[in-house]
């Protein structure tokens, strides 16, 4: 089990990095539409921060650097 959690752990730190990204780029274009509702920028920080958990779970399965 532990040689398949390391085996995986590559690609999704890439999911999460993805995920993360896709995150960025949809804060960065609800700021630049000046968005006054709230739930547009929970789903982009929503987004952002399922990227950052994913990449840590990888990290603390053995993924160090692509």
């Amino acid at each position: 089990m532990d040689e398949l959690a390391t085996l995986s752990a590559k690609p999704i730190a890439f999911m999460g990095f993805a995920i993360l990204f896709v995150g960025m780029i949809y804060l960065g274009i609800q700021l630049k539409d000046g968005s006054r509702g709230g739930g547009e920028l929970v789903k982009a920080l929503a987004l952002i921060t399922s990227g950052m958990v994913i990449v840590g779970f990888a990290a603390a399965y053995g993924f160090h650097a692509f």
